[in-house]
């Protein structure tokens, strides 16, 4: 009966609203939600709202109530990757919608209040106490009598057709990219993306063996994972551990903080300076004012090389670091890596503080794998019509280095020593040279592995999506664990196939215990098979080094001979 808006139901949302002091209720008609759908933005501001109120207005005037009804139909979301009427006729009762019987037509009808909480796939006792509401005012409307609905209630209302979606979250986010290329799909139209189906379905394996191997991934915590090209195209994507339980994509919306996996670019700030990877750094007790930050288990080792104080993640080396080059040098190589939005929020910046998806993470990452050249994620390829015309074609926007490649070839020798001796061992990869960094964040509420191989970026992270520390009695997840497993094995599946990039190297200068650590190796066993001792942490035992240091007393080689070091390095 409406002119396309309800002005009774908009006061009747706008004073509850108020009253309560948050968003209760919405006083929008389907034609405005069509509106919505069809031609805007989800966002929330007085000139969407009006811009929505005006094009209604106009769909009322130009199609009927039924035309409108169906294109709403026909453009809703139902749940469980289905769009539109006919997909989710096809996707829970493997019907088309004119083959459907009033239960199944009431379950559907009973989703739109809320696909997600209701879709039959994941709930089904919700969504029949849903669909049985909706019967109950098909009996009011008089489209049925009691008797009918009752007979409908007592066959369970409608039973699902079990039927596996292929990468849902993919699917969604493609979806939702789509949506900001071309608003409205003229027609109907066929998305090419980038996704690797066989990778994506053994990086899903890898999930569902994650608890199996590390009894700290209890049911509520989330796992998300991608994997994507040097150049953006994102290959693996997955948003949670179960599509069917949570719809909610991790990957483009969780925004949590990296910890230590955003200690490479004050690393790279420092290399950009005219430090080197064997530069000597301090790593004791500091303090900054009244903030007094500590290692892992209050432990330091007094004076350390660049590459030893990465590969550890200690805090109060980076954090002295840091001070040293400057955060503002920090925050430009990060933000023109990807991370656009990031601010200074002080000396805790070396501590990843702020907040980014896996997503920014993936794509900031993406300089390390690519010469120092940033590069923006993309799931689409093209999009085309059924008669085969093309309305949208990714184009290679080929950016600038963020620093020089010498630069970049220091700071990749720096991260494959933290997955070759340091916290990220456990994300080895047979057959390719990996480089990352782990992250864990305070009381272990996220969990990261952020790193690249062969030209391929992956990122792991986990944690609650309550944010309730991952924590079992005195044990928790830290990225040296469970992410960096799974990043071996999502990158491995990733990887299949594709012959090793042989990374450039970078020699540093030999320091005279390297040169007498090696001699003593050699005679004691093949050099080939040793492998240093790391706990989860990256924390090992006393090396051939600690000990040659206590013979030598501290003493190693430079460019004019023997010279002595102090205990500040």
């Amino acid at each position: 009966h409406h002119m396309g808006i309800n002005p009774i139901s908009i006061g009747r949302a706008m004073f509850i609203n108020v009253s309560s002091g948050d968003v209760r209720q919405g006083g929008s008609t389907i034609t405005q939600q069509l509106a919505k759908n069809l031609f805007l933005s989800p966002e929330r501001t007085m000139k969407r709202k009006a811009q929505e109120v005006l094009l209604s207005v106009w769909l009322e005037t130009n199609y009927t109530k039924e035309e409108i009804l169906e294109l709403y139909f026909n453009n809703v979301y139902f749940g469980a990757g289905a769009y539109g009427l006919q997909a989710a006729a096809e996707r829970y009762f493997s019907k088309s919608p004119s083959d459907l019987h009033f239960g199944e037509a009431a379950m559907l009808a009973g989703l739109l209040k809320a696909p997600s909480r209701y879709a039959p796939s994941s709930n089904i006792s919700a969504a029949r106490e849903r669909a049985s509401v909706v019967l109950g005012a098909m009996v009011d409307a008089e489209f049925m009598d009691q008797d009918q609905a009752d007979a409908i209630r007592a066959r369970k209302i409608a039973s699902v057709v079990e039927r596996p979606v292929i990468a849902p979250y993919a699917i969604d986010y493609a979806i939702s990219e789509m949506k900001s290329k071309l608003g409205k799909a003229p027609e109907n139209i066929i998305i090419r993306t980038t996704i690797d189906i066989a990778a994506l379905k053994k990086s899903e394996e890898a999930f569902l063996k994650a608890p199996q191997k590390d009894p700290l991934i209890t049911d509520d915590t989330q796992i998300a994972a991608l994997t994507l090209e040097r150049d953006g195209a994102i290959r693996v994507l997955l948003g949670g551990r179960d599509y069917s339980t949570s719809e909610y994509n991790r990957v483009t919306s969780a925004k949590r903080q990296p910890g230590s996996s955003f200690k490479p670019w004050i690393f790279l700030a420092a290399l950009e300076q005219g430090y080197k990877p064997e530069d000597i750094i301090e790593d004791t007790p500091i303090e900054i004012g009244e903030w007094s930050p500590k290692n892992y288990k209050d432990k330091y080792y007094d004076a350390v090389p660049m590459t030893e104080a990465l590969s550890r993640s200690l805090n109060a080396a980076a954090i002295r670091l840091q001070e040293l080059v400057g955060r503002e040098s920090v925050v430009r190589l990060a933000k023109a890596s990807g991370f656009h939005k990031l601010q200074d929020p002080g000396p805790a910046l070396a501590l990843g503080v702020m907040e980014v998806t896996p997503l920014d993470l993936a794509g900031a990452f993406s300089v390390f794998a690519n010469d120092g050249v940033p590069t923006t994620p993309y799931i689409i390829r093209s999009i085309i019509t059924e008669k085969g015309n093309t309305l949208y074609q990714h184009q290679n926007e080929i950016g600038q280095p963020i620093t020089d490649s010498e630069t970049m070839i220091a700071m990749n020798y720096m991260l494959r020593s933290v997955v070759a001796s340091g916290s990220g061992v456990h994300a080895r990869l047979r057959g390719h040279k990996a480089a990352g960094k782990t992250g864990t964040t305070q009381d272990s509420r996220d969990a990261w592995f952020a790193g690249h191989a062969s030209g391929m970026v992956g990122v792991v992270w986990l944690g609650k999506d309550n944010n309730a520390p991952m924590t079992v009695g005195d044990e928790y997840i830290s990225g040296s664990a469970a992410p960096a497993r799974i990043w071996r094995d999502v990158m491995t599946a990733s990887l299949e196939g594709r012959p090793a990039e042989i990374p450039l190297a970078y020699v540093p200068e030999r320091r005279i215990i390297d040169i007498l650590g090696d001699s003593f190796l050699s005679l004691v066993s093949d050099v080939q098979t040793v492998q240093p001792m790391v706990d989860d942490r990256g924390n090992r035992p006393a090396s051939i080094d600690d000990l040659l240091l206590d013979v030598l007393g501290n003493e190693e080689i430079g460019s004019n001979g023997w010279a002595a070091v102090d205990g500040n390095g």
